[in-house]
């Protein structure tokens, strides 16, 4: 499972009572305090359909103050409850929930990938990765796992081949590779419709305590060349990508930017905000985002801290990066820069427990309101160590 973690870097009762209880979510609310009594906030990131057997032993032994439980992952084709059932994530709560922490509802917004699909299946992961792709694919060569993955789709009208994924303008010498991951047009529509049924979904079958949102982003700096994003950037700016190619992201110094190339960017941040807040700012819970902060590639691929500040309570800081100086540059920059909360995520890919101990104290003594673990399967030193610094041990 940690294989698959580290490579993420990175929802009823009687009726009218439940959607009377849903509906009261549906509403603007000032920004919520993420605060824990003075203490620094440890959250750990789970994957609902990953977790192992200790996993709630781990939870009683190390009391994180908050799990973050992915119930529709970007490499998630439907969310958690369809295939494993409501009365498993209901369990999954009560279970968390007696043991201490308060349970969050995490969400992929613009990456869907069904990459573990594509590969078992020993077939192209560029041609076939994208969510339009693989229910073509399955569609011409397992019709009975074309329904089982497609009709949650089917059944709210979105016809999964018509997702339009991101069309990209390469610059040569540097061409990302999709690899894992793959962006869904943020301003399609229908699919911006099925987000929000999916997220509705999940929150009517047990009512977490907050929610985060991952993947609301593009996933490299030459995506945006649809129609319609190429509309938008033109409206708002007046640049026309169709005539023009994007700086690289490893020349992003702004030594000698024009103003298109600031247009280009801010505007593709200004895209990301805009959709993000269309679909998670009318619900009344307190909403964590990820980010990778103040460094590139993030801004190149529309994250941009002081938008992310405005939709969210606060931010998790997927940087990872392996030099506590850089962990509190990145820490002190996002935070006066979102003007919110910032929560340091750390991975095992940080180092060793001294490595990953040094960059958590790092990040603490930086402003950081608090630690997110990508995972829970982390050595007993850092665990312990997360106890001390709150206190518990």
């Amino acid at each position: 499972m940690q294989n698959r973690l580290i490579f993420l870097v990175l929802v009823l009762a009687v009726v009218l009572f439940v959607s009377s209880n849903f509906s009261a979510h549906l509403v603007e609310t000032e920004q919520a305090d993420v605060s824990l009594n003075g203490k620094p906030l440890v959250v750990w990131y789970v994957i609902a359909k990953w977790l192992e057997p200790d996993f709630l032993d781990m939870v009683e032994k190390y009391q994180p103050d908050i799990v973050l439980l992915t119930i529709f992952a970007e490499d998630d084709v439907v969310p958690y409850h369809v295939w494993h059932g409501e009365a498993k994530v209901k369990m999954l709560v009560e279970q968390v929930r007696e043991r201490g922490p308060d349970i969050y509802f995490s969400y992929s917004l613009f990456s869907r990938a069904p990459y573990d699909e594509v590969v078992v299946r020993d077939i192209q992961i560029e041609e076939n990765i994208h969510l339009s792709d693989f229910s073509r694919y399955l569609k011409e060569n397992e019709p009975d796992q074309y329904h089982r993955y497609f009709d949650y789709y089917l059944e709210q009208g979105l016809d999964p081949e018509d997702i339009p994924k991101v069309i990209r303008k390469p610059v040569e010498g540097y061409y990302i590779p999709i690899g894992h991951y793959t962006v869904i047009d943020p301003l399609y529509e229908p699919y911006k419709n099925f987000l929000k049924t999916a997220i509705e979904d999940t929150l009517m079958i047990v009512e977490p305590d907050g929610l985060a949102f991952d993947h609301i982003r593009f996933f490299t700096f030459d995506e945006g060349y649809n129609q319609d994003i190429r509309d938008y950037i033109l409206d708002e700016s007046g640049l026309d990508v169709y005539g023009y190619t994007p700086v690289p992201i490893f020349n992003i110094d702004k030594v000698g930017w024009t103003a298109n190339d600031h247009a280009y960017y801010d505007t593709r941040a200004r895209l990301i905000s805009e959709v993000t807040q269309e679909i998670v700012g009318g619900l009344d819970y307190t909403k964590f985002g990820t980010t990778m902060g103040m460094i590139e590639p993030a801004r190149s691929n529309g994250q941009y801290a002081e938008l992310q500040g405005q939709t969210f309570d606060a931010l998790l800081l997927m940087a990872y990066d392996k030099n506590p100086n850089e962990v509190r540059r990145n820490v002190k920059a996002t935070i006066e820069k979102s003007g919110t909360d910032v929560i340091l995520g750390i991975s095992k890919i940080t180092g060793d427990d001294e490595d990953i101990i040094e960059n958590i104290d790092a990040g603490l003594d930086s402003g950081a309101s608090g630690i997110y673990l990508l995972g829970y399967d982390f050595n007993e030193d850092v665990h312990e160590h997360l106890l001390a610094v709150r206190g518990m041990n």
